[in-house]
C-alpha cells in the first residue's frame, strides 16, 4: 500500500513540485508567477515527453495543471496580506506569540484546503497513466533526488 501511494504521488511529482514552487513565487509579484508558470510548464512537458504521453493524457495533465495554478493564484492575495502581518508582528516592540500561532494555524489550514484541490488532480493524472509511465516518472524523480543530494541538497556542497 505504501509503495502504491509512493508511486501515485511520484506520478505527478512535477505537478506537486510545480504547486509548491508556484506558491513560493506568489510573493514575488505577477512577473515572478509568470516566470514560475513557464518553468513549471516546461518541466511538465518534458515529463510528458519522457513517458510518451498520449494526446488524451496531455489534455488531462494540462487541465490538472491549470486547476492547480488557479488554486495558487486565488490564494496569492491572502498570502501577501499574511506576510505583512508577519512582518508587523516580528518588528513589534513585544512579540505576540498567540498571534504568531494564529498565523501558523491559518497557514496550516490553507495548506490543507489547497491539498483538497491538488490531491484530486493528482489522482486524475495517476489514474490516467499506465504503470510503466508511473515507473518511468518514479525513476526520473529518484534520479533527480540523487543528483540534488550529490550537490549537497539545500545546505550547499556536502561537508560544509
Amino acid at each position: 500500500m505504501k509503495r502504491a501511494m509512493m508511486i501515485g504521488a511520484t506520478a505527478l511529482v512535477v505537478l506537486a513540485g510545480a504547486g509548491a514552487a508556484a506558491w513560493a513565487a506568489m510573493g514575488h509579484g505577477p512577473h515572478g508567477l509568470r516566470m514560475m508558470k513557464h518553468m513549471i510548464s516546461a518541466r511538465v512537458e518534458d515529463a510528458e515527453d519522457l513517458i510518451n504521453a498520449t494526446p488524451q493524457q496531455r489534455v488531462q495533465i494540462e487541465q490538472s495543471k491549470e486547476v492547480i495554478f488557479k488554486a495558487f493564484e486565488a490564494r496569492a492575495k491572502d498570502r501577501m496580506q499574511n506576510h505583512g502581518q508577519l512582518i508587523a508582528l516580528l518588528t513589534a516592540d513585544k512579540l505576540d506569540q498567540k498571534a504568531l500561532f494564529t498565523l501558523a494555524d491559518q497557514r496550516a489550514q490553507d495548506i490543507q484546503d489547497l491539498a483538497k484541490i491538488i490531491v484530486p488532480e493528482i489522482q486524475k493524472v495517476h489514474d490516467l497513466l499506465t504503470p510503466a509511465q508511473r515507473q518511468t516518472l518514479a525513476a526520473k524523480a529518484k534520479e533527480m533526488q540523487q543528483k540534488h543530494m550529490e550537490r549537497g541538497g539545500f545546505g550547499g556542497p556536502p561537508g560544509e
